[in-house]
């Protein structure tokens, strides 16, 4: 719902008494509820093709160690 029509209902509540306002709540309720639900099925490739980053060139190589140094563990 776009702003200009949420601001406009929002005035024309101004001038309801309180059931018609509970009324219209119970209608909108019921409304929103019967709508089914948006189920988005994305698989891996689809959620990085539409991340903010596509076509931002990022080097993702691995740096290798220079001095080739061991690790005590």
């Amino acid at each position: 719902m776009s702003n200009a029509a949420v601001q406009m209902l929002l005035k024309e509540a101004e001038n309801l008494t309180r059931a018609e306002k509970v009324e219209l709540i119970d209608s909108l309720t019921k409304q929103i509820e019967s709508q089914p639900a948006k189920i988005e099925e994305n698989n891996l490739a689809d959620f990085f093709q539409s991340s903010p980053l596509v076509g931002v060139d990022i080097d993702l190589t691995r740096q290798v160690d220079v001095n080739e140094r061991e690790v005590n563990l």
